[in-house]
C-alpha cells in the first residue's frame, strides 16, 4: 500500500489510530521518566621517573647523585607501565571492590588515544555524587597499587615511579543520550504497532460490513416485493364472433390483390453449371 493509501486508511479509522498514538506519547513519557539519568565524571592521572633516575647505589652520595626534571624522561617504560595499571583497574573483583557489589555505577580506565603515561579514569553512576567519588576512588587505588606493584619487584624506593593526578575528579554531567534512544527505540516500535492495529481494524470492519450486506441483500431478495402482492389484472372480455346461424364464424373476406397462403410462389434460382462438367463448347 502507497502513502496515499495509508493516510486513507488512517483517516477513515481516525477513532481506532488517534487513541493509538496518544498512548504513544504516554508511553515514551513513561519510559523517559522511569529510565534513571546517568551521570558521568573524569580524572586524570600522570606517571613521572624519579628525579634521581631509575638507577641508585648505596655507595653514592646523596649529594652526588644527578638529578634530573621528571617531565624530562617520559620513555616507552611509563606507557608500560600505565598499561599495566590498566590492566590491573579492568579485573572485575577490583571493579566490584571500588563500585560496590549490586552497583550500577561503572568506570573505565584506559591510556586514551596517545598512548602515553596519561591515565585517563570516566566514571558512570545513577547520581552525580557516586560519579564523582567513584573517580576518587579509582585514583586513589591506582596510586596504591603504583606502589605495592614496585615494592613487589623489589625496587628501591628512590627509583620508584610516582603518579601526580593531573585532573581531579571533574562535576559530573547528566547524559540524556541514553534515555533519548530508549525513547526513540520505544516511540518507533509503538507507532508500528499502531498502523498494523489499525490496518487489521479496518480490514476486520470491512469484511464484517461485506458479510452484513450480503446478508441484507439476500433477505431483499426472498422478501416478496409490491408488484408481488399487488393482484394481477383480469383480462377483458371478448365478444363472442357473430356466427351465420350454423355456429360457424363468418369467414372475412380477404382483401383484394394481396395474395394468401396459397397464392404465394416461392421462386427459386437454378443453380449454376459445374465448371468441372462439360459443356457443349467442349
Amino acid at each position: 500500500m502507497d502513502f496515499w493509501g495509508t493516510v486513507r486508511v488512517l483517516r477513515r479509522r481516525w477513532y481506532i489510530a488517534l487513541p493509538a498514538v496518544l498512548l504513544t506519547g504516554v508511553l515514551a513519557l513513561s519510559v523517559y521518566i522511569t529510565v534513571p539519568t546517568r551521570y558521568e565524571s573524569s580524572g586524570v592521572l600522570v606517571l613521572t621517573s624519579p628525579a634521581a633516575g631509575g638507577r641508585y647505589s648505596e655507595k653514592t652520595k646523596p649529594e652526588d647523585v644527578v638529578r634530573v626534571n621528571p617531565l624530562l624522561q617520559f620513555d616507552g617504560s611509563l606507557t608500560t607501565t600505565a598499561q599495566i595499571l590498566t590492566q590491573v583497574l579492568g579485573d572485575p573483583k577490583t571493579a566490584e571492590e571500588l563500585a560496590g557489589e549490586g552497583s550500577t555505577a561503572v568506570y573505565t580506565a584506559n591510556t586514551g588515544p596517545v598512548g602515553g603515561p596519561l591515565l585517563f579514569v570516566t566514571t558512570e553512576a545513577d547520581s552525580a555524587e557516586t560519579a564523582e567519588g567513584l573517580v576518587g576512588k579509582v585514583l586513589e587505588k591506582t596510586v596504591a597499587e603504583l606502589a605495592a606493584q614496585q615494592k613487589a619487584l623489589s625496587a628501591p624506593e628512590q627509583t620508584f615511579i610516582t603518579a601526580q593526578v593531573l585532573v581531579k575528579p571533574t562535576t559530573a554531567s547528566a547524559k540524556i543520550g541514553g534515555k533519548v534512544r530508549y525513547v526513540g527505540a520505544a516511540t518507533v516500535v509503538l507507532l508500528l504497532l499502531t498502523l498494523a492495529s489499525t490496518f487489521a481494524a479496518d480490514s476486520i470492519l470491512l469484511k464484517v460490513k461485506r458479510r452484513k450486506d450480503g446478508k441484507d441483500r439476500d433477505a431483499k431478495d426472498l422478501a416478496p416485493s409490491e408488484k408481488d402482492t399487488t393482484p394481477a389484472p383480469v383480462p377483458p372480455v371478448r365478444p363472442n364472433p357473430q356466427t351465420n346461424g350454423n355456429g360457424v364464424a363468418p369467414q372475412r373476406p380477404m382483401p383484394q390483390g394481396l395474395p394468401n397462403a396459397h397464392q404465394k410462389t416461392v421462386i427459386i434460382a437454378a443453380p449454376k453449371p459445374d465448371p468441372a462438367w462439360p459443356t457443349k463448347d467442349d
